[in-house]
């Protein structure tokens, strides 16, 4: 036997033996209540997984032998898979509720509906819904793998509900349906759980931070398959657990929803209110609940003489959050963070051992107080709830922003957008006709005084009970408090760290590209949309071949898999017209002739996969334009992809970059790290993305011999793409492949006189302008664009770079802010800077990002670019 498996069984026999001799008032579980009682049908967590909770980290696969047990042994339980992770973990929600509820759980789903849209109803009508309703309380466990003591915690919950016949226990049971997420993140926690049982040890746990079972491996557990991290991921949706998790949740309308995460080792316990600053559009009966819920914690915490904190730490602004999603909707929004025990116990700077039983137990208490809190006080917190829901339509009825229009494009953004708009549970309407638009301002910026909008337009009228969510997601702009703004002004005067605690620029219509235009008032002539629309016709089968237009997902897609399938494709420049078919500048085009037998039915099956818009090409003689038989009409070069990963590579950024080959583009990519860059064969590929990444650390992972491999992989033809930070570590000198250096004179520039300022731009949009002819750009009609900028970097380029290198520089620092907070000198240090720019390294290219075109997954705008750059970087 081996020593780690030596140590699991120890462990779990050890745990065991002692469950079984101690008496049924001990056996129960952990952290109850003294005086807490169980019905002895319902097996113990201890008899199910041979050990108490918080003894050791439980895996999915005891996690899910769990959950099943308990479910077939009480009848006040019900479990639903909602989703499969991409590694096919399954994710559950568990609802529990006392038997007569859980009979009716049906008509409890429609009295929830019907309070959390009230249009139709009469007050009397919602006023019985409210009374006979339970409060719904949703708790989500351990988003952040490596968080894991929220998992236990949920465990311990789950038995308590389950099996308790104290009277808290049924007055929970009979006042409240709580949904219980388990696990959150199945994959990031198993990364996690995996660590801990791989460098475990049959003489205990090590407590230093720095071991490895506490400090775990790259990219480590907080994020998911692809190193999202999903606790920002609620409104985005990119990941299956995000879907399966909003999906459900609008099953219920939850009245109260706690997010449960690990802080710090030596910090104390947070819990709710949050510090400022928070979403302007949030509902404005959260802090009073927020303090009745402080009180209870603080009550409960009491009892055993734990420390917590409060309105510091943590904010609510963006929208995204596991806690802050929810308060958008009308639920009471908690966030919960304990302090983490890293791999099971951990050594705290004050010299007391952090273990993972006290973790969980913290955690529980918070969250069954939460439960408790919510039974008792069920008929004012439902009210409460159904108040905030109808204030949502008065409210935004009555507000300078009442709609939202978005103009249809050929390239698919506005239908794409008006979907994740629906996957939130928003309402979209369609202009059935074209209709007179008064006083329309444009997203773009200035104000149209009246203008024909044109049917098949969207709009979103945000007097909608989603509203607050709708005009948080759409507004242009998201507002910051003033004195939050002036209290920032003087932390950074005086050299202090920022408190903004993620990016201030989210705005969906401007992070889509779409055209967008905020209005007062609802146009005309509205059908609510129902079902989006199909966009593949067949065309007919011609013999010369077809030919697609760039820029949409779609044609994206469809040029991706044609590649993969060896299908010859070739990109023309510049625009033509055959027959009634117009293409843009950078279209794409299959000839016949030129292919394998089977093309026709190749490009037909690809094209009705992609949803893409084919058209048949009679003849290499265009109508317009430059025939399709001339020499500036190139083939495109299928790439071959590697990706940098490991150590140190960030591994949020090459996740995001992941999830862009796999999902948007749905192109294959080999994954690498810099040992294999610095000394293996790097022939089999010709493009190498290499994501964020400090550019000492890559510098120290390569070496000069590594790093001198590299160039010469470039200079012999190889295509090297750069995202966010990795531009800085190319234009260093000592690379010698760019002649692009890192502005000394950057955003960090201190204006004051005084300590150098924390000059990060927290996540904000920025105008840039458009070189369209440059083949980086194919499809991009746009001469302006936003872009996302989230560092202090500024960068100078060579000047006499070929026409169409430079090819997007940040507009002039008048125009260059579009969202977000700017420190006050940045929109100068910004301003004509190069966003995106390529360089000739011998018969190789180097292409630059400035930032990170495909953040989160958020950043549909600037995807196709990126696309653009893998796809067609080999190619001119």
């Amino acid at each position: 036997m081996s020593t780690s498996s030596f140590f699991r069984f120890a462990l779990t026999a050890a745990a065991l033996a002692g469950a079984l001799a101690a008496s049924p008032a001990q056996a129960q579980h952990a952290f109850a209540d003294p005086g807490a009682t169980f019905d002895p049908r319902v097996p113990t967590p201890a008899l199910i997984l041979g050990y108490d909770i918080g003894a050791r980290f439980t895996p999915q696969r005891a996690m899910m032998r769990y959950i099943e047990r308990i479910a077939a042994a009480s009848k006040r339980v019900k479990v639903d898979t909602v989703a499969r992770t991409f590694e096919g973990r399954e994710m559950l929600i568990i609802t529990i509720s006392s038997e007569a509820n859980m009979a009716r759980l049906e008509e409890i789903q429609r009295d929830a509906k019907r309070i959390a849209d009230p249009r139709g109803a009469s007050a009397g009508d919602i006023d019985a819904a409210v009374k006979r309703i339970p409060s719904i309380v949703w708790l989500e466990h351990s988003v952040h793998g490596g968080e894991a003591s929220g998992a236990e915690a949920g465990l311990a919950l789950l038995y308590q509900l389950a099996a308790g016949t104290d009277a808290d226990t049924k007055l929970a049971l009979d006042s409240t349906v709580v949904l219980i997420d388990p696990n959150e993140n199945p994959d990031g926690r198993e990364r996690h759980t995996h660590d801990i049982e791989r460098y475990g040890s049959s003489q205990g746990v090590a407590s230093e931070p720095g071991a490895l079972n506490n400090a775990g491996s790259w990219p480590g557990p907080r994020t998911s398959h692809y190193y999202f991290d999903l606790n920002r991921d609620w409104y985005a949706q990119s990941h299956p657990e995000s879907k399966g998790r909003v999906s459900t949740y609008m099953k219920w309308w939850p009245h109260v929803a706690v997010d449960l995460h690990e802080q710090g080792s030596s910090s104390s316990f947070y819990f709710a209110p949050p510090r400022e600053p928070d979403n302007q559009n949030n509902p404005k009966h959260l802090p009073k609940w927020f303090d009745i819920f402080a009180a209870a914690h603080g009550a409960a915490f009491d009892v055993h003489g734990w420390s917590y904190f409060r309105r510091e730490g943590y904010d609510s602004f963006y929208p995204g959050y596991g806690e802050g999603w929810p308060m958008l909707t009308g639920a009471i929004g908690m966030l919960f963070e304990s302090a983490s025990s890293s791999g099971g116990a951990v050594m705290r700077n004050d010299g007391t051992l952090r273990t993972l039983k006290q973790a969980a137990f913290e955690h529980f208490t918070a969250e069954w107080a939460t439960v408790k809190t919510s039974a008792r006080r069920r008929t004012e917190l439902v009210r409460d709830y159904a108040a905030a829901r109808a204030n949502a339509i008065t409210v935004h009825a009555k507000g300078p922003l009442r709609a939202v229009m978005l103009v249809r494009d050929m390239q698919g953004r506005a239908d794409s957008l008006v979907q994740k708009l629906r996957d939130n549970g928003i309402e979209v309407q369609r202009l059935t006709a074209d209709v007179a638009v008064a006083n329309a301002n444009m997203y773009a910026g200035g104000t149209v005084p009246t203008m024909t909008a044109k049917a098949g337009s969207y709009v979103v009228d945000l007097a909608q009970p989603q509203g607050y969510l709708a005009k948080a997601l759409l507004e242009p702009d998201a507002a910051l408090d003033s004195a939050f703004i002036k209290f920032e002004l003087e932390l950074r005067r005086t050299g202090q760290r920022n408190r903004f605690y993620d990016m201030t620029a989210w705005s969906l219509p401007l992070a889509w590209r779409v055209d967008a235009y905020a209005l007062s008032t609802v146009p005309g002539s509205l059908a609510l949309v129902t079902d989006m629309p199909r966009a593949f016709v067949a065309p007919a089968r011609s013999v010369y071949g077809y030919a697609f237009a760039p820029g949409s997902e779609a044609s994206i897609r469809l040029l991706a898999s044609l590649l993969t399938d060896s299908v010859r494709v070739w990109y023309a420049p510049y625009s033509f017209t055959s027959k009634t078919n117009k293409f843009p500048n950078g279209a794409f085009v299959i000839r016949a002739a030129l292919n394998r037998a089977d093309v026709h039915d190749v490009v037909m099956r690809r094209a009705a996969e992609a949803g893409a818009q084919l058209a048949s090409i009679p003849s290499a003689g265009v109508d317009e334009g430059t025939d399709l038989g001339s020499n500036s009409v190139i083939p495109v070069q299928r790439p071959k992809v590697a990706l940098l990963g490991g150590a140190p590579v960030n591994g949020t950024s090459m996740g995001f970059a992941w999830y862009a080959m796999d999902q948007r583009i749905g192109y294959a990519s080999s994954i690498v790290d810099a040992n294999f860059v610095a000394g293996g064969d790097m022939s089999a590929f010709n493009t190498l993305i290499v994501p964020s990444v400090q550019a000492g650390a890559l510098d120290r992972a390569l070496g000069d011999a590594g790093r001198a491999r590299l160039a010469d992989w470039v200079r012999n033809g190889g295509v090297l793409i750069t995202l966010d930070a990795a531009s800085a570590w190319v234009a260093q000198e000592r690379v010698g492949l760019v002649r692009t250096r890192v502005k000394r004179d950057s955003t960090r520039a201190d204006s004051t006189g005084g300590a150098p300022l924390p000059g990060s731009l927290p996540g904000v949009l920025a105008r840039a302008t458009v070189d369209t002819l440059s083949p980086l750009m194919a499809g991009i009609l746009n001469k302006e664009m936003p872009v996302f900028v989230n560092s202090d970097r500024v960068y100078t380029i060579p000047k006499d770079l070929a026409a169409g290198d430079a090819v997007m520089r940040f507009a002039p620092a008048a125009r260059v802010r579009i969202s977000g907070y700017y420190w006050p000198e940045a929109a100068a240090k910004l301003g004509g800077s190069p966003y995106l720019w390529t360089e000739r390294a011998g018969r190789g290219r180097v292409i630059m990002f400035a930032h990170d075109p495909v953040y989160r997954d958020q950043l549909r705008g600037t995807m196709p670019i990126f696309a653009n750059a893998v796809l067609l970087g080999g190619s001119y």
